[in-house]
């Protein structure tokens, strides 16, 4: 295990608070009240004899506006709002059900159990990953892991700055770590494999990097605590821990804070 580069310590902004209710469960709330509305408006349109708003549209916008109020993730609202408004018309194109069958296929290889683990597909941008090779020892083979490496995009990156760097990545979609593993393959010292990384030893690394989402993040930050060697960086992409201040907080080059914290 090598010593991390030497970091100017600095306070980072206020923590990133999170909801504990699961984001499926407000959605499903969102998608039932807006469902009820919808319903009471078709009904009284009708009765008045027309309705200026399609009672799906409406739906749509009901629904993405509860899930705003539920405080909802900013990427479900979208989903909630275009839900049933995109399956209702798609169900008067009279599509043939197998395409419908290759969707849900696609989607369920992309995003695996992100209803359980509540941490979506997000993609690190290239300023970010010269950030981490430059927390990287500058020489010799520090250890670096991807906490849901994705596409793998963050490893290859790092790895033409350090090349020297033993790179790890965990994913458990099977899409993305199958094109992530194909990516590396032809890497030395590059491991990505299709796992859970809460079944990972932390203590092997010297900087574990995660672009999660705020529900993990204060499990993750003490299975951090409670593995890694001293003197190792855990970094967070964007959210940070409600139980503790960074150590260090650094410009991504775009709206996304690189949280950094030295064990």
């Amino acid at each position: 295990m090598q010593a991390a580069p030497n970091l100017d310590l600095a306070a980072a902004g206020p923590a990133h608070r999170h909801q504990t209710t699961p984001p499926a469960l407000r959605a499903l709330l969102a998608q039932s009240g807006a469902a009820l509305m919808a319903a009471g408006y078709a009904v009284v349109s009708g009765e008045s004899g027309g309705a200026w708003l399609h009672p799906v549209l409406l739906h749509g916008v009901l629904a993405a506006g509860l899930g705003q109020a539920l405080r909802l993730p900013l990427w479900w609202l979208p989903i909630n709002g275009l839900f049933v408004p995109v399956a209702f018309w798609a169900q008067r194109l009279a599509l043939n059900p197998t395409w419908f069958l290759a969707a849900f296929v696609l989607l369920l290889s992309l995003f695996w159990t992100t209803y359980r683990t509540r941490v979506p597909l997000f993609l690190s941008n290239r300023h970010t990953c010269e950030r981490l090779a430059s927390l990287l020892p500058a020489a010799g083979e520090g250890r670096l892991l991807d906490l849901g490496c994705g596409f793998g995009g963050v490893l290859l990156a790092v790895h033409r700055l350090r090349p020297k760097a033993i790179l790890v990545g965990r994913e458990i979609a099977p899409l993305p770590a199958w094109i992530a593993r194909a990516r590396l393959r032809r890497l030395h010292g590059a491991d990505i494999r299709r796992g859970d990384f809460w079944q990972e030893d932390l203590s092997q690394y010297d900087l574990v990097y995660a672009f999660l989402s705020p529900e993990p993040m204060s499990k993750l930050w003490g299975k951090a605590c409670a593995e890694m060697q001293p003197g190792t960086l855990f970094v967070s992409n964007t959210f940070g821990v409600d139980e503790t201040i960074p150590d260090l907080t650094l410009d991504s080059g775009g709206p996304r804070p690189l949280y950094v914290w030295r064990l």
